[in-house]
């Protein structure tokens, strides 16, 4: 009998697999016959909804075109050419990379277990440090730094130090110890929170993230932002998702369960798999023949999955959380091989 041929499935991304609430597939349908017009300047009602939903000012708000463009006009613009940025080794590259790519130093902290632990950091903040950057949950390991930490970290920290926490996947979170951090934000204007639409809201394509800073920061990054960088649709489906309460819930409630189910039957398979805040599963591998086999296996089934090597892990993948029936196949697929 020949062996059945599925479809291809992304897993390499950290995409929401049910894809972006209806409401805002509605506002893009409704919106695209208005493309032939430029976006607003300035996404007022965009960042008011924000402000509305994080408690904060409008002011306080910097929307942009997804989180990266943040991250690169923080590095370009608050950074001067002999200032340094610090991070961890095993986090995010856009931080490594966006330093590379606009001629900064980058000093790295070792992280010997899947936690970021932000006590490492202090040693090597010294007087060039300008911004701290670490992702929360950390990507890749899924891992996160807790509300006594981060504020053990800005009370311990010269207060001219930015402290840049990447909270692309907070909403996914259900451990009770994460930071409030826009309550921290509030006490410690040296704290700069980014969030974005791209992945629980699932739309990645369209580039929508934003900010919560203080006044005068986000105002300088709206001044250094490309003019009309957004784009609009993406705002007008950023601002009809905000309104989708359930949707989130929805998204949430099953990331939770097919999350927990990948990870008890991967433990179960042996697999060194990390316990995750977010909606991806790190997997370790003690060599890369195992990990190799595991991608191949995958890749075979048209299941594609992250290997680390190309943000410098090489041994270990990342795994998205998907449908549960995509989630089976991982499954059954990894039952046919030993590591």
């Amino acid at each position: 009998m020949p062996k059945k041929i599925f479809k291809t499935v992304r897993l390499h991304s950290n995409e929401n697999p049910l894809g972006p609430s209806p409401i805002a597939l509605e506002a893009i349908r409704k919106y695209s016959q208005d493309i032939h017009c430029y976006a607003d300047w300035v996404p007022k009602r965009l960042k008011e909804k924000l402000a509305r939903k994080q408690q904060v000012a409008p002011e306080n708000i910097a929307v942009s075109a997804g989180s990266y463009e943040l991250i690169d006009l923080i590095i370009h613009f608050l950074v001067t050419a002999d200032e340094e940025i610090l991070t961890f080794n095993n986090t995010f590259m856009a931080y490594s990379y966006g330093a590379k790519r606009n001629g900064r130093k980058c000093v790295v902290a070792q992280m010997p277990a899947p936690e970021c632990n932000l006590k490492d950091l202090i040693p090597l903040c010294g007087n060039k440090t300008k911004v701290i950057f670490f992702a929360n949950p950390n990507n890749p390991t899924g891992t996160i730094v807790t509300h006594d930490s981060l504020r053990d970290l800005l009370e311990t920290i010269p207060s001219n130090v930015l402290v840049v926490a990447d909270e692309a996947y907070y909403e996914y979170v259900t451990d009770k110890s994460y930071p409030d951090s826009v309550r921290l934000q509030k006490e410690f204007p040296n704290l700069v929170i980014l969030r974005t639409f791209s992945k629980i809201y699932g739309l990645a394509g369209v580039r929508i993230g934003y900010g919560i800073a203080s006044e005068n920061l986000v105002k300088k990054l709206e001044e250094k932002r490309l003019l009309r960088s957004i784009n609009m649709l993406g705002e007008k489906a950023a601002e009809a998702a905000l309104d989708d309460l359930e949707y989130i819930r929805h998204s949430v409630r099953h990331n939770s369960r097919e999350r927990d189910y990948l990870f008890n039957e991967l433990t179960q398979l042996g697999f060194a798999v990390n316990k995750s805040q977010a909606n991806f599963l790190y997997l370790p591998f003690d060599n890369d023949e195992g990990k190799n086999k595991v991608f191949t296996t995958l890749a075979d089934d048209g299941l594609i999955v992250c290997d680390l090597a190309i943000f410098g892990h090489e041994k270990s993948l990342r795994i998205s959380v998907g449908k549960k029936d995509v989630n089976q196949r991982i499954i059954d697929c990894l039952r046919q091989i030993s590591i």
